[in-house]
């Protein structure tokens, strides 16, 4: 009996030295790469994660991309961690057999993560489905959303995962729901790289790097165009407003920016179109308002999601208009910025309005929250992973 203890505890300790060595490998069936806002997050995570003494690989399919740029430069962030690009059929290319195309590239890169990892003993971590379900373990699953039709591939995954990452309490509490443990997930919301968006440029200078008129209104959205992300609402908006103040729309793949273009015309409506990243700063800091029109038809934009813009908006220290949803209520307190009722598109040019009458005290709040942004810092997030993951 005293050996079998003894056996056990060595396991134990042995499944332990294992964890604790800091090595973590990130799988990502992504184009990378990729103007979508899923990049930045994993690679800021990565990053993050690195800077807390965590061995970082990450591995990503190799796949056609019309972005050549190196990842590191694309995105601006250290080269303190790896990038191991597996091969994969890649069709998605083509514009027919969509649906086919995305699962052929997906079993094929997870079957090549699958045999990458072979004699591998560092925890994995992953935010795509087929990966939680079929890796060896441990698996770390990072959770985005919850499905409108949750499967029993869903309910495997989330069972078999050592630990489940979510970046919202709506998220949290629909998994809790679904029978998974509370103890079992772990809340680390998005972040914004602190440094990068609290520029010393003022609103004048940033007008002027961005050739936008110094003495004009300037409302500001950054982001893509789906529908649940709200955009269409605030061009809606823009034909509400006085003359005077102008709406800038950036972000958008160039098929939704030419929709929005033909379904969108105003005077004071300006779609700019997909802009890079490291120019975020300077149009947030440029607005005298910026904007967060989530719709509340979908709980990914209602419950589930944690916007990177939200963070950036909060380092920028510009006055904020948010739409009134639980998913913004859980960073945002009232009074930290004006909210208003969500796919509405008087109400939000109301709210729009009461800014600008009130644009004095508005910044001054902004500034004040501005301050408190550190909580919310790629780094914080990665003490919290780093924590959960390596115990």
């Amino acid at each position: 009996m005293n050996m079998l203890r003894r056996g056990l505890f060595l396991l134990s300790r042995k499944s332990k030295i294992r964890i604790m060595n800091n090595k973590l490998i990130y799988i990502a069936n992504i184009r990378l790469p990729t103007e979508k806002a899923h990049g930045i997050q994993i690679m800021k995570t990565c990053e993050s994660l690195a800077r807390q003494g965590v061995q970082v690989e990450l591995l990503v399919p190799r796949r056609h991309n019309t972005i050549v740029t190196d990842p590191f430069e694309y995105y601006g962030v250290e080269r303190n961690f790896t990038i191991t690009r597996l091969r994969c059929i890649d069709f998605l290319v083509w514009k027919f057999f969509k649906w086919f195309s995305f699962w052929l590239e997906t079993f094929t890169f997870t079957v090549a993560v699958r045999l990458f990892l072979i004699g591998k003993k560092a925890p994995r971590h992953t935010r795509d489905l087929l990966p939680a379900l079929v890796l060896p373990a441990p698996v770390f699953y990072e959770i985005h959303t919850v499905p409108e039709r949750v499967t029993w591939l869903h309910r495997r995954a989330w069972q078999r995962a050592k630990g489940i990452v979510v970046i919202s309490d709506g998220i949290k509490q629909a998994l809790v729901r679904q029978g998974v443990e509370g103890k079992k997930i772990l809340i680390a919301r998005d972040a914004v790289d602190i440094e990068q968006f609290q520029i010393a440029d003022t609103p004048a200078e940033c007008r002027s790097k961005l050739h936008l008129p110094e003495q004009q209104k300037i409302v500001v959205y950054t982001g893509h165009l789906y529908e649940w992300k709200g955009a269409g609402i605030l061009a809606e908006a823009a034909l509400l407003l006085p003359a005077d103040i102008h709406v800038y729309i950036v972000g958008g793949t160039t098929e939704d920016v030419e929709k929005f273009r033909q379904k969108c015309r105003s005077p004071n409506l300006h779609i700019v179109g997909w802009q890079e990243h490291r120019l975020m700063p300077f149009w947030n800091r440029a607005a005298d308002v910026v904007v967060l029109p989530n719709s509340a038809k979908e709980k990914i934009g209602a419950l589930y999601t944690s916007p990177l813009k939200l963070f950036e908006y909060m380092a920028s220290g510009t006055p904020m208009v948010i739409a009134d949803l639980p998913a913004m209520r859980e960073v945002v307190k009232e009074g930290e910025a004006v909210f208003f009722r969500p796919d509405d598109k008087q109400a939000l040019a109301d709210a729009l309005c009461h800014v600008f009458s009130n644009l004095v005290k508005r910044r001054e709040v902004a500034e004040r929250l501005q301050r408190t942004i550190n909580q919310y810092s790629w780094e914080a997030r990665a003490v919290l992973m780093k924590n959960f993951i390596f115990v």
